[in-house]
């Protein structure tokens, strides 16, 4: 019995295809907003990863829920949801570009922790 190969959706462009689809409807417009503010905000933040705080430009140093609503309270029309995923994926996705390796690792020691445990109330609170 032969198989039948199918095409990888990278392959066939179907997946890029989706993506910019999604791109042009409303849930992602308000997704790429959310991900350019938060971009811009935390460019302007450091962590304090042993703290569990964003250490923000104004110098308020904030867990990630009270950063999430801080955000939302300042632009009520972007989705909290959509808010919390980037700050999550930026915190998790790296640090700007001055950090060497061995402070890259310094820093993702008590990070992943910390966002380990977000992310399992998180999840939790969800249900």
């Amino acid at each position: 019995m032969s198989r039948r190969r199918t095409e990888h959706p990278v392959d066939n462009g179907s997946l890029l295809n989706a993506f910019l689809e999604w791109m042009d409807t409303s849930e992602g417009r308000q997704s790429i907003e959310a991900h350019d503010l938060l971009v811009d905000a935390l460019a302007h933040a450091r962590l304090d990863a042993k703290r569990r705080k964003i250490v923000w430009d104004d110098r308020k140093r904030l867990a990630i829920e009270q950063s999430v609503e801080s955000i939302h309270t300042a632009h009520p029309d972007v989705p909290r949801d959509h808010i919390e995923s980037h700050v999550f994926g930026c915190l998790e996705g790296g640090a700007p570009d001055p950090y060497s390796e061995r402070q890259l690792v310094e820093r993702d020691r008590p990070t992943g922790p910390w966002l380990a445990d977000y992310e399992r109330k998180s999840a939790a609170a969800r249900k």
